[in-house]
């Protein structure tokens, strides 16, 4: 989904709820719906709506079993890291983030082997963003969220220093 935000999302919090709106609105049938992603924006930053617990994504992942989350295979089955955990830097806090449960879903060797050390965006392309699954996405924006909240960015607006609001 790539609905232009409003021009009242201008910060790295803003942005995760934005997609998060996008993200329900994909999950209920209302892609592209411009008014529904709104109205989810407005509840999930005055707070009215929460997103779904950790555990709730971990229940979702036992009940699709053990399969790929990226190719639905079946074989050879491991866990792949959503954002490498290469990337976490010297950071111990950022370590532990990305080396938790909240960062893994299942993967076989093939999925797991061609992502490599990318995250999922730069594995999937510009231009296939509408294929992340779901469950994965779901997953990257809360740990993406809980990343900047840990190092104080979420208040940022241009946090890559390139005039836009794109981390």
């Amino acid at each position: 989904m790539s609905l232009k935000p409003p021009k009242y999302v201008k910060t790295v919090r803003d942005l995760i709820y934005w997609s998060y709106a996008e993200l329900i609105a994909r999950a209920a049938g209302f892609d592209n719906n411009y008014g529904f992603v709104v109205s989810r924006y407005k509840l999930l930053t005055s707070g009215k709506m929460k997103w779904s617990s950790s555990i709730r994504d971990y229940q979702k992942s036992l009940e699709q079993g053990n399969v790929c989350v990226y190719c639905g295979s079946v074989e050879n089955i491991s866990m792949d890291h959503i954002i490498p955990i290469s990337r976490a830097g010297v950071d111990p806090r950022v370590v532990c983030l990305l080396d938790s449960v909240d960062n893994c879903v299942p993967a076989c060797k093939k999925c797991n082997s061609s992502k490599s050390d990318r995250d999922v965006f730069e594995w999937f392309g510009r231009y296939r963003l509408d294929d992340i699954p779901k469950l994965v996405l779901s997953k990257f924006l809360k740990l993406t969220y809980t990343l900047h909240e840990t190092q104080g960015t979420l208040e940022l607006g241009d946090i890559n220093f390139d005039g836009a609001l794109d981390p």
